[in-house]
């Protein structure tokens, strides 16, 4: 017995339990189904059949409100506002004075270090993303020519000490010894902590002309 195909979003009958769904994944015999209420579940073809008529009409609210959310998902999104994302960085900064200021301080001065270096531009070249503390921090990105995505590079994650964390196919082979930890990023990265009052205008310089380095060959396309 030949084994049924399926469309994306066609209406479907569970043959074992009579259940409806409408498929949105097919991989090989493999058919991902939404049914009306509950969780996506993944049957072999072969459990499936079409929907009757009345059984499809019963799924059609299901079925347009998966296409719209899939026209949705395809739609552009609007770009980042650089200006919430200056706003985010600010209240990130002040979190940190709040306990450490000469801390804050110092690493708002590496920060505009690593921006002239990077670019300042809030939204391509840099933004802040939610560490697993619920703590944001900022973030570089740089051009990817492979994916021709904006990927993120160079992660921040400050407070009482400063750790960064870098993707290890951005770091020049001559600043890896800047970042001693490895297998940072699970096993992507690498890493380094460091802290406030050993981290020196001297010792912060290395870490600019790292990202100076980084953007020289990354190039990046006209934002």
């Amino acid at each position: 017995m030949e084994t049924p195909r399926f469309e994306i979003y066609a209406p479907v009958r569970n043959t074992i339990n009579n259940a409806l769904g409408v498929v949105v994944k097919v991989a090989g015999e493999n058919v991902t189904i939404q049914p009306q209420a509950g969780e996506r579940m993944t049957f072999r073809a072969q459990y499936l059949a079409p929907a009757t008529g009345p059984e499809a009409a019963a799924l059609a609210p299901l079925t347009a409100r998966l296409r719209r959310e899939e026209e949705e998902r395809a739609k552009p999104k609007a770009p980042p506002d650089p200006e919430l994302i200056r706003a985010e960085f600010v209240k990130f900064l002040h979190h940190i004075e709040v306990r450490y200021p000469a801390q804050a301080k110092a690493f708002g001065l590496f920060w505009s270090g690593v921006l002239a270096a990077a670019g300042d531009n809030p939204g391509v070249t840099w933004e802040m993303k939610p560490h697993t503390a619920k703590t944001p921090g900022p973030v570089l990105k740089v051009y990817n020519e492979a994916t021709q995505k904006w990927v993120y590079c160079l992660t921040f994650i400050a407070g009482w000490g400063l750790r960064m964390e870098i993707k290890k196919e951005f770091l020049p082979a001559e600043f890896v010894p800047l970042f001693p930890i490895d297998h940072a990023m699970f096993g992507a990265g690498r890493a380094v902590e460091l802290v406030y009052a050993k981290f020196t205008p001297e010792k912060q310089q290395p870490y600019v002309d790292c990202v100076k380095e980084i953007y020289n060959k990354n190039v990046r396309p006209a934002a």
